[in-house]
């Protein structure tokens, strides 16, 4: 439902005027009547259309159910909301009579915010039709169905892709990345939407997660109980009514933008748990969650494997004399000069303070050697947040006395300890290796 021009039936000023502001707020372009009477030459004969009506319930001068049953009647009208306002929700107030009448909902006049919130949730279903540019997957094998299809969808602002076989939409799916698939039931191919959507929900496929609506013809309680327990979302029974579709899309639509958004949250925290927020690089936790099966790998193998430990020089100096900012532009500079210099399956991360750590897969304790001393000679050449900034370094292999990360770790450690001792500005290899 779109909600872009409403209709207020309310014959008093006052009443009148705070409906109409309530719309306004809510950006939606309205008329006034003040009765019913008013409202018919509009409706009848499609006039106008209106996407929403809100009627004061002193204004109709009828029946209230003569004018409902009236309202439902007009093509037009027939499913759009109906919204009552009443002086006042009460145990007097027979509810339940209103809403069997064919009202959407009932407010008092002390409700407002509530009616507020549910005209803005109204005109949010039309934002979110013309803000989400939403990809739809069809499959279909009747020519005239799938255009019927195609036509209500592509009029909610979906971008709809057919297909006449569950074969031939399989064959796109690394290709394709929807918010949603509606498939018939009965297909050409020897795969049905059961088989399909068995063969989507294995693990690792690309639509594994994406909501699924089957439509059947067959509207056998066994058959949709089977539909949902194989893994699709909902299912409609033919013929399909345009309203039911686009409703039932709309919700696994918005269930599928729900997922995303939780994954992309999931992702996220799962990057800041194993990433330092300053430098972007990775931390101590990935290095001791990850390297030890490296490490594992590499002693398997018999693949040489060495590690650089870092510590920038004189760092307390410079948050002493330029401040803590400009520290953290060292930091921040040093790290993209560290990440830019590790190969594929190399790891660089920031283990704390002005401390870094490079993890060096095939590469021996000499290799390793020549690294420290490039990273070394281009450190200084640097001049991180225009400072000139030297580290200290500690280079250790993998060996059968250091044959764990926490070993192989505290000895590049006490080899950075040597090179600051020594002067600073140095590379110390870890002997004995």
């Amino acid at each position: 439902m779109t909600l872009t021009k409403a209709v207020i039936i309310d014959g008093s000023p006052a009443s009148a005027s705070i409906s109409s502001g309530i719309l306004t707020a809510a950006k939606v372009g309205f008329d006034t009547v003040r009765s019913e009477e008013e409202l018919w030459p509009l409706v009848i004969g499609k006039q106008k259309h209106y996407d929403f009506i809100l009627v004061s319930r002193p204004s109709i001068s009828q029946s209230i159910y003569s004018f409902v049953s009236r309202v439902r009647a007009l093509s037009n009208c027939a499913s759009i909301p109906i919204v009552l306002l009443v002086s006042d929700i009460h145990d007097g107030v027979d509810i339940r009579a209103y809403y069997s009448m064919g009202f959407t909902q009932v407010y008092g006049r002390k409700q407002l915010d509530l009616l507020e919130s549910y005209i803005e949730e109204l005109y949010n279903r039309d934002t979110f039709e013309r803000n989400w540019k939403n990809k739809v997957v069809v499959i279909e094998d009747d020519r005239s169905q799938q255009m019927v299809v195609k036509t209500i969808l592509e009029e909610r602002h979906c971008e709809v892709l057919c297909f006449f076989s569950v074969e031939e939409a399989l064959a796109q799916a690394d290709n394709i990345n929807p918010d949603i698939i509606v498939s018939d039931f009965y297909l050409e191919g020897k795969m049905t939407a059961f088989d399909f959507i068995i063969h989507v929900r294995q693990p690792g496929h690309p639509w594994n997660y994406v909501p699924i609506l089957v439509a059947t013809g067959m509207d056998d309680p066994t058959r949709k109980y089977e539909l949902v327990r194989s893994g699709a979302n909902d299912y409609i029974v033919k013929p399909i009514d345009t309203l039911d579709l686009t409703v039932r899309v709309e919700n696994l639509i918005r269930y599928k933008h729900l997922l995303d958004t939780v994954e992309k949250q999931r992702q996220q925290m799962q990057f800041l748990a194993m990433h330092d927020q300053l430098t972007g690089l990775y931390n101590r936790h990935f290095v001791a969650e990850h390297v030890q099966k490296s490490i594992s790998e590499a002693q398997r193998h018999n693949i040489p494997y060495s590690i650089i430990a870092l510590d920038i020089d004189f760092f307390k100096r410079i948050n002493d004399l330029h401040g803590h900012d400009v520290g953290d532009q060292v930091l921040k500079d040093v790290g993209a000069f560290l990440d830019q210099q590790v190969r594929g399956n190399d790891v660089a991360a920031r283990m704390g303070g002005e401390e870094f750590l490079l993890l060096l897969n095939h590469c021996d304790l000499t290799s390793a050697a020549e690294k420290a001393q490039s990273l070394q000679d281009q450190l200084e050449k640097l001049c991180p947040a225009n400072l000139n900034v030297t580290a200290s370094f500690g280079v250790a292999e993998l060996s059968a006395k250091l044959n764990s990360y926490d070993k192989l770790f505290k000895a590049a450690d006490l080899a950075v300890y040597r090179a600051k001792e020594s002067g600073r500005n140095r590379v110390e290899l870890v002997p004995g290796c």
